[in-house]
């Protein structure tokens, strides 16, 4: 896999640190949330990863934020996301593959 490939996994595993570092606080913003993690990578994520992270972890299969006005909120916790994130991509890779419960991918054999 590419660095550019890798990119997006980066960004959302320092967003998911700062959300569940964040996530006692009730409600954040998409640029408090950047202005968090911009230290912790090199190149610094953009306003825009970020903002994608975000909306990934919203969307209903995941599960892992709601919107709150102009911000976000934890909806479910992270390992429970994590799982959702884990069954989905092994779901993705099986059928890809066409290896219907022997393909797994944190074995790294596709």
């Amino acid at each position: 896999m590419t660095a550019r490939e890798e990119r997006p996994g980066d960004v959302l595993s320092v967003v998911m640190a700062a959300i569940d570092d964040e996530g006692d606080c009730g409600s954040f913003a998409t640029a408090e949330i950047h202005r968090v993690v911009r230290r912790d990578l090199d190149p610094a994520p953009t306003l825009d990863e970020v903002a994608a992270a975000l909306n990934l972890l919203a969307l209903p299969n995941i599960n892992g934020l709601r919107a709150d006005g102009g911000g976000w909120q934890m909806a479910d916790p992270p390992d429970v996301v994590a799982r959702r994130l884990h069954y989905l991509a092994d779901a993705v890779a099986d059928y890809r593959h066409g290896y219907r419960d022997t393909l797994h991918l944190d074995n790294d054999i596709y």
